[in-house]
């Protein structure tokens, strides 16, 4: 792989503490590659001494197969590149005597969570899912700055975060009763037991001889502590981009950048400016903007490529007339070049202005595609199956019990289920057992606990199923309850039915390939994996390999290029989005342009309307302040 001097120079400083600036399409992920390549081969690391951090399990196979495609499966073979969530969970499970968790530990998704919390704070939030959807921020807040409900309690400033507080301290007993994790606590409590626990944050210290981390400037408060806790304060390189610092509402830290300047004195500063994605017009565009933010390091893009075409913004009378004219344009540059409409990228800042434009391409027939962020642990479908899955991992999991008991419907009524519960706590066993207990028959009538032993029985098998053919359990469930009729009967919709089977299809598949990967080991730690894999990662079902048109969020663009960008929806209130007008917060709304900006290769053609339908009224809009900060003689006002 050839590299450009400051490339080159950043993949062979080491000797420092190195934070590596690296500007969109600089080639960051070639720098970290080419680092631990240059590592191994050059400096006699062993590979099994060096530890790389990412934000997506996505990003980290790529890594580790482009790693291997050079350096071969013996010298790349224990390499450890992860996401942040995978090493805390390997944390987790490693310390035999953790404070928080026992190692066969469940873990939640978000959705889960919010049934959780609905059902423990109802007598605290009156049922308000407003207030509710503002609990699980508050407490995801809370453990992405390291505090725990204690101090949350402590510090609460008025009467709602003293309830919020309250509320944090009974989910957090609930989970440890379980030994239940939450997303946020894959990080938290890692965070928490290195803290406390010397022998383990030494025996990490020694082990790991050389730290990276990516999309360093995606971290929050409780990740740059980790890295902290895990590096030897001599030997790591963090690569990141201020400038693209998006995630605010997932706890992102911009501010992580001036911790580090702080913390590390010997900081080593390289910047990577050169962009090999987009035109010198576009870059020019792009840096005039960002340059209207504070910056801790300042920068320039610039590329090789020639100015090229003026940035095009059109005026249009209103939502339906914008998005025809988006139409005409992609229509027009279509015809000019020839391109595949894999080409055209369509970015917004909130998903609901893609209803309109949708309507537009279909009545002309042009193809699109919505790009989603959507994976596979949130399709309900699946959803379903990995509740079975955790069942099996964990047969006292509760909580995955009642998620599955009546999935197809087994006629196990909710006064049956609260017998059952009540049951269960009085004699201190699980809900699976207690359905097998011969004495809860006089507890509930004959029917019901027929169908309760009926699938107590038929779960007992699938258990012992499991252990001798678990590649196969997900099939056998599926054939065993009927699992396709009972979706048909509940689908109504038929391409809504065909698009869900096609998903169980894939999932089906990657579960097969994920078991032929893991040989010789434990199927029970296998399933834990597959979920925790899903669980943390963007795991997309579908990529976008035919010839539609792209449309996707802005924030969804990040890490993407195409060669004609169009960004719509430039007015005040919606970009910049109407929740971050203060000063604090325009800050990132405009790094949120860059990035749309810089997704663009040859053209950029960004568009606003004049008149906007709100709440079925007409409203006249103001034009993004974002416009009017851009270069004068790079535009085309059309």
């Amino acid at each position: 792989m050839l590299l450009n001097f400051f490339q080159n120079y950043a993949v062979k400083f080491i000797s420092k503490p190195c934070l590596v600036i690296a500007g969109a399409g600089s080639g960051k992920t070639r720098v970290i590659i080419n680092k631990i390549i240059y590592l191994i081969n050059d400096c006699g690391f062993n590979s099994k001494d060096i530890f790389a951090l990412t934000f997506t399990n996505k990003a980290a196979n790529e890594m580790k197969d482009r790693i291997k495609n050079v350096l071969g499966e013996f010298k790349s073979n224990n390499l450890h590149i992860s996401t942040f969530h995978s090493l805390g969970i390997k944390i987790l499970r490693l310390d035999r005597n953790n404070l928080y968790t026992k190692s066969n530990f469940s873990i939640f998704d978000r959705y889960e969570q919010n049934i959780i919390l609905k059902e423990i704070t109802k007598n605290f939030l009156n049922k308000d899912l407003n207030l509710l959807k503002k609990l699980i921020f508050f407490i995801s807040k809370c453990k992405n700055k390291l505090i725990d409900s204690y101090i949350a309690k402590k510090h609460a400033k008025n009467s709602l975060e003293h309830i919020f507080a309250n509320c944090y301290e009974i989910y957090e007993k609930y989970l440890r009763n379980l030994n239940i994790l939450d997303f946020d606590d894959l990080v938290f409590l890692p965070v928490l037991l290195l803290k406390k626990d010397k022998n383990l944050r030494n025996y990490f210290k020694r082990k790991i001889k050389y730290l990276l981390v990516d999309e360093y400037q995606d971290t929050n408060v409780v990740q740059y502590k980790l890295i902290k806790l895990l590096n030897n304060s001599k030997n790591f390189t963090l690569v990141g981009d201020d400038d693209q610092s998006i995630y605010s509402w997932r706890g992102a830290n911009p501010k992580n950048f001036f911790l580090l300047n702080n913390d590390y004195p010997k900081l080593k500063i390289i910047k990577l400016e050169h962009n090999y994605r987009s035109s010198g017009r576009i870059l020019h565009v792009a840096n005039s903007l960002i340059s209207n933010n504070s910056h801790l390091f300042s920068k320039k893009l610039f590329s090789n490529f020639s100015y090229g075409s003026f940035i095009k913004i059109i005026s249009a009378r209103n939502e339906l007339d914008e998005c025809n004219r988006v139409a005409d344009e992609i229509i027009k540059y279509n015809n000019i070049y020839n391109n595949n409409y894999n080409d055209f990228a369509v970015l917004y800042r909130n998903n609901q202005q893609s209803r309109i434009l949708e309507k537009i391409l279909l009545t002309r027939s042009i193809p699109y595609k919505i790009f989603s962020n959507i994976s596979l642990f949130n399709i309900l479908e699946i959803k379903f199956l990995l509740n079975y899955l955790k069942l099996i991992i964990n047969p006292n999991n509760d909580f995955s019990f009642l998620q599955v008991v009546n999935v197809p419907n087994r006629k196990i009524g909710k006064i049956t289920l609260s017998k059952l519960i009540k049951w269960s706590k009085r004699n201190k066993t699980s809900l699976f057992k207690s359905c097998l207990d011969k004495n809860i028959n006089t507890k509930i009538n004959n029917n019901s606990y027929n169908n309760l032993r009926k699938f107590g029985n038929w779960f007992t098998k699938i258990l012992v199923f499991s252990s001798s053919k678990p590649s196969k359990v997900l099939y056998k469930i599926i054939k065993d309850i009927n699992y396709i009729d009972w979706l048909k009967k509940r689908i109504k919709n038929s391409e809504k039915f065909n698009f869900c089977i096609k998903n169980i299809n894939l999932f089906l598949k990657w579960f097969e390939d994920f078991f032929k990967k893991k040989k010789k080991k434990n199927y029970k730690i296998i399933f834990q994996e597959i979920i925790e894999n899903l669980l943390i990662d963007d795991n997309n079902l579908e990529k976008n390999n035919r010839n539609f048109i792209n449309l996707m969020t802005l924030h969804s663009s990040k890490g993407l290029e195409f060669n004609f960008v169009f960004i719509i929806g430039l007015e005040e209130g919606i970009i910049p989005h109407y929740s971050n007008l203060s000063n604090s917060d325009i800050d990132e709304e405009r790094r949120l342009m860059y990035v749309g900006i810089t997704r663009a290769k040859k053209q950029l053609t960004l568009t606003f309307s004049k008149i906007r339908q709100k709440y079925g009224e007409k409203i006249f809009t103001t034009p993004s302040r974002f416009l009017y900060e851009l270069p004068k003689k790079d535009l085309k006002w059309i």
